[in-house]
């Protein structure tokens, strides 16, 4: 028999060419309590969007957490499943907060390179964690609508009360009758 090897394409220094949401990268999430020269730690994040802005591709992240506390939380997707953490490239449960997200070139060097595969993507969500997926990226891409209707509104109520308005001087009539 042959034995034959299925190859990740995201899991490839070729990684960049290959994203898309689903996938979960290791990658530096700037926290808010880091001083000043420390470097943010590897965490898990997952690819809720990729998107090609002036000729070059960017990511939009989901923070992923482990912490079972409330302190983040909204648009969540939960990888919780011990028998799906090989899957995802996790080792514990993991909760991915879609409220904490963030646009990132995929030049960024917060992204992990991992050596052995040249590529810092841990793995994929399946199952109901990718259908949870589905749902968090359908409300924001409907925020992100509203937003944009929003602006068009404002945009249209600017232009459109905008009056001209040209005066000709009157001519005054003289005292005594003439003209």
């Amino acid at each position: 028999m042959l034995d034959t090897t299925n190859t990740i394409l995201t899991m490839t220094p070729d990684w960049q060419n290959h994203l898309s949401p689903g996938d979960i990268v290791s990658f530096r999430f700037p926290v808010r309590k880091a001083g000043a020269n420390d470097k943010p730690k590897p965490r898990p994040c997952l690819i809720l969007e990729i998107e090609d802005l002036v000729g070059k591709r960017f990511a939009l992240i989901a923070y992923g957490t482990s912490s079972p506390r409330r302190a983040n939380w909204g648009e969540e997707v939960h990888a919780l499943h011990e028998c799906d953490f090989p899957t995802f490239g996790l080792d514990r449960p993991t909760r991915f907060i879609g409220k904490r997200r963030m646009l990132v070139s995929l030049d960024n060097s917060g992204f992990a390179i991992c050596r052995e595969t040249g590529s810092p993507v841990l793995g994929r969500l399946s199952g109901r964690p990718a259908e949870r997926l589905l749902d968090v990226r359908a409300r924001i891409q409907a925020q992100r609508d509203i937003v944009a209707e929003r602006l068009a509104e404002r945009h249209r109520r600017r232009t459109d009360t905008l009056v001209v308005e040209k005066r000709r001087p009157k001519r005054l009539a003289r005292a005594g009758g003439a003209a």
